[in-house]
């Protein structure tokens, strides 16, 4: 009789903490996160803090000059942005501190959510000239000095894509490291 007891005891229990598990394994939201394409150049990007880099062109210790010369033309990802109403400029352009983002793929910025956190992959163009609304290849001579005078302090990033934060590790283990020139 008291084995009976016993072994029925067991069975509840196991039950009871069986049970359990399957309730706390199915009561979890798992949502998959869908990366779209990054270019292989991108893997390669240079890690930064928006104020760093812009520091290096448009500060009394920055050289602006020699900081087109070493970091235009690169890919940057910048980490764990908190995305803000005022930073959704339109559905392509997004402005954060002071570098203005254009997306690559058509209204990508359009589906950023306000309090979401993200990281951002562009190539740096250096900085923003002042001609609004036309295509980025007619703001510069062939020489690739601006056709107008730049936007002080404004740093422009073209072909960006906008990743949920910590999605993709990048930059790629192994990758150069963001050296400031000052």
């Amino acid at each position: 009789m008291k084995y009976k007891i016993f072994n029925i005891l067991i069975v509840l229990v196991i039950t009871l903490i069986s049970g359990l598990l399957f309730l706390s394994g199915s009561c979890k939201t798992k949502t998959a996160v869908i990366v779209p394409y990054i270019p292989p150049l991108y893997y390669s990007c240079l890690e930064a803090q928006a104020d760093e880099l812009s520091k290096n062109y448009f500060t009394n210790k920055g050289n602006l000059k020699v900081a087109e010369q070493t970091y235009d033309g690169l890919p940057f990802v910048f980490k764990g942005i908190p995305v803000l109403a005022s930073m959704l400029v339109d559905e392509d352009t997004f402005a954060y501190s002071s570098i203005k983002f254009v997306a690559m793929q058509s209204g990508a910025v359009g589906k950023l959510r306000v309090g979401e956190s993200i990281d951002i992959v562009g190539i740096n163009r250096g900085p923003l000239p002042e001609v609004e609304g036309s295509p980025i290849e007619a703001w510069f001579n062939s020489d690739g000095t601006p056709i107008t005078s730049i936007v002080n302090g404004w740093l422009l990033f073209t072909d960006c894509i906008f990743l949920p934060a910590r999605s993709v590790e990048l930059p790629a283990l192994g990758s150069p490291v963001f050296a400031p020139l000052y």
